[in-house]
């Protein structure tokens, strides 16, 4: 089973308020909060269809979702506040080392993106990885994936919208053509 690494900002939780209804209709957007780091409430805007096709996917057991976040273990929370399974956060020793590249301006790509490492062990371990980060843009350059081929897809949407219909569509296809013998 792949295992898909779950960026929340950006993905999950669209940066715009108003959410642009472009993308999904207004009365498709969820609006919730969830405790952050230093026990702050965090405003969430979710599209119930991206919320929906996460609970399908982990119902019929088609991939392993790990929060993969700056929330760290605080997306616990977030999946809570939007009625969410209970995903683990992937190991990420690599976060704690370099908390200060957070802060760099994300159009700009920092030598050592504190994510890339998670997602090289679960290929190496597992074979096979469905990554969904706004950042992955500004912070993979072609050669940290070409190797990767069709065992992996990194998806990086809009950080305005998150996730799109677009988006949903191949993610359904990959995670078929990962299932198929």
């Amino acid at each position: 089973m792949p295992v898909w690494l779950l960026d929340i900002d950006g993905v999950v939780n669209a940066l715009d308020d108003p959410p642009p209804t472009g993308t999904w209709p207004a009365d498709q957007w969820v609006r919730t909060s969830a405790t952050s780091a230093l026990d702050l409430d965090w405003p969430l805007i979710a599209a119930a269809p991206v919320l929906d096709f996460l609970r399908k996917v982990t119902e019929q057991g088609r991939a392993d979702i790990r929060w993969h976040s700056a929330w760290q273990h605080n997306a616990v929370n977030v999946g809570a506040a939007l009625g969410l399974p209970d995903w683990p956060v992937e190991p990420c020793p690599e976060y704690a080392l370099s908390r200060a590249a957070i802060a760099v301006p994300l159009t700009r790509r920092v030598s050592h993106w504190w994510k890339l490492p998670a997602a090289m062990r679960i290929l190496e371990r597992d074979g096979s990885l469905l990554w969904t980060d706004d950042d992955a843009r500004y912070q993979l350059r072609k050669a940290d994936t070409e190797h990767w081929g069709d065992r992996a897809l990194v998806i990086s949407p809009p950080a305005s919208s998150g996730l799109t219909p677009a988006h949903l569509r191949r993610i359904d296809a990959w995670l078929t053509r990962q299932a198929a013998p």
